[in-house]
């Protein structure tokens, strides 16, 4: 008999352009999962910052358009912080993605943890006191 333990990682790969290629969304971890919201929290707070006003001289038009892209850099580079090198490129192709552009990615994740959470509550359930031993 051999001795082996297999843990479901809770790992999901999900198919992001039409080259095939995968990122992944460790849903399991709840780190990963606190790091997701802050990030998705910050990345809607910059989005209603930019969309303010535009200056009608051509200087102040240019300064605006510098201080977003910016901070759209600052976002592709901590979106690729979180979910591994590359992924900007391969969900938004060879571009600086707009703010907008973040904001629907991450909605569009947001289903994935939100089947996780209702997954893990279902097999939690299964997990009473009789059932652990646990008097609490």
């Amino acid at each position: 008999m051999e001795n082996k333990i297999r843990v479901a990682s809770g790992v999901k790969k999900i198919e992001v352009n039409d080259d095939g290629e995968f990122i992944s969304l460790p849903v399991a971890d709840d780190n990963f999962v606190v790091r997701f919201y802050r990030l998705m929290d910050g990345i809607g707070e910059r989005a209603k910052e930019i969309g303010s006003e535009i200056p009608e001289d051509i200087t102040g038009k240019i300064e605006a358009v510098e201080k977003v892209v910016a901070v759209e850099k600052e976002t592709k580079r901590e979106v690729d912080e979180l979910f591994g090198d590359g992924t900007c490129r391969k969900v938004f192709g060879d571009i600086l993605p707009s703010m907008d552009l973040f904001v629907e990615f991450f909605g569009s994740l947001l289903p994935f943890f939100e089947e996780y959470k209702q997954d893990r509550m279902r097999r939690m359930g299964k997990y009473g006191a009789e059932r652990t031993g646990s008097s609490l």
